[in-house]
């Protein structure tokens, strides 16, 4: 059921936002952006996890994608009777890994790393088999090395809050779906609503967009909105009630209407490896901040939902993850 903020609807997309705990078993070196290291070896570890062995490698040919799990969450389908977005190439994955804030590269057998996973939509239904993949993962192990490790603990975190209910603790499974805290459209509501008009928008990993086919090097705020209503439009679509029914427009014309003051951006490169197209491919976005006042409660909103489910591409790498901080601290 939709809730209304300011004339604008809001898409019954369930949110659950999780915080893993993993403990390393023997010394080892990682990259510093550690987001498309724990994504790519997780997809692997997602269809061990979830199809038979001689399913491995060979999804295209699965006769049962209705129900496969890893179809659903890697490998979307697009539904020939869905018109709408009917010329996207790429449909959303119904989770985000949120890469860890350490950029260390050496780790000691027995050191602990954190990081978060968003689970969206559909997405959630499959909590168990995220948790079981990433049981699988620590033996397949990560970076150059294999180093395995051991999921140690997992936590359901409260919305907008950096605790939560520990469900998962050493292999065992503590706490029922029923009392997840999972955030809902009136969650959000009710968030956004709590923001002042001026804020701070911070990009914390690189934000990837497109503006007339060119990947922007600037910060712009009405491409960035756009950029957050076609996600959510799609997400919603694919992995919610139904699609997204908003005036873009609208929105993009609000954004328009904002003073954007004291731009702090930078482009970073970052470049991942492929194994299943075998090439190199470019990942690179803007970080940095940006201040911005007179933002209306709608587009408080927008970022509000665009800060749970990350903007722009590579979401799932970690990408995108665009934050908001009230400029009076």
């Amino acid at each position: 059921m939709s809730t209304e903020s300011a004339g604008l609807a809001l898409p019954d997309l369930p949110i659950l936002r999780l915080r893993l705990t993993i403990r390393l078993l023997i010394d080892a070196f990682l990259p510093a952006y550690k987001g498309a290291m724990l994504r790519g070896g997780f997809g692997y570890a997602f269809q061990r996890a979830s199809c038979l062995q001689a399913c491995w490698g060979r999804s295209h040919e699965c006769t049962i994608t209705p129900f496969c799990p890893y179809r659903w969450v890697f490998e979307t389908p697009h539904p020939s009777d869905v018109a709408h977005l009917h010329d996207l190439r790429d449909v959303p994955r119904p989770f985000v890994i949120v890469a860890p804030g350490d950029t260390r590269t050496r780790y000691v057998a027995g050191d602990a790393l954190e990081f978060g996973l968003t689970l969206i939509g559909r997405g959630v239904e499959y909590l168990p088999y995220f948790l079981f993949s990433f049981e699988r993962l620590g033996a397949m192990g990560l970076g150059r090395d294999h180093a395995p490790f051991r999921l140690e603990r997992v936590e359901a975190l409260r919305p907008w809050q950096p605790t939560g209910v520990v469900i998962y603790q050493d292999g065992q499974v503590l706490q029922s779906a029923e009392s997840l805290p999972f955030i809902d459209a009136a969650a959000v509501s009710a968030y956004a609503q709590t923001l002042p008009k001026d804020l701070s928008l911070v990009l914390l990993t690189p934000l990837r967009i497109r503006e007339r086919g060119e990947v922007l090097r600037t910060f712009d705020l009405p491409a960035l909105v756009r950029a957050a209503c076609w996600r959510i439009d799609a997400l919603a679509t694919f992995h919610g009630n139904g699609r997204w029914q908003v005036d873009y427009e609208r929105l993009i014309n609000a954004a328009r209407a904002v003073t954007v003051e004291q731009v702090q951006t930078r482009w970073v490169d970052v470049q991942r490896t492929s194994t299943r197209q075998r090439q190199t491919m470019p990942q690179g976005g803007i970080v940095g901040t940006a201040m911005l006042r007179g933002v209306g409660i709608d587009l408080r909103w927008l970022l509000a939902l665009g800060s749970l489910v990350h903007i722009g591409k590579s979401c799932t790498f970690g990408h995108g993850n665009v934050q908001m901080m009230n400029l009076e601290g």
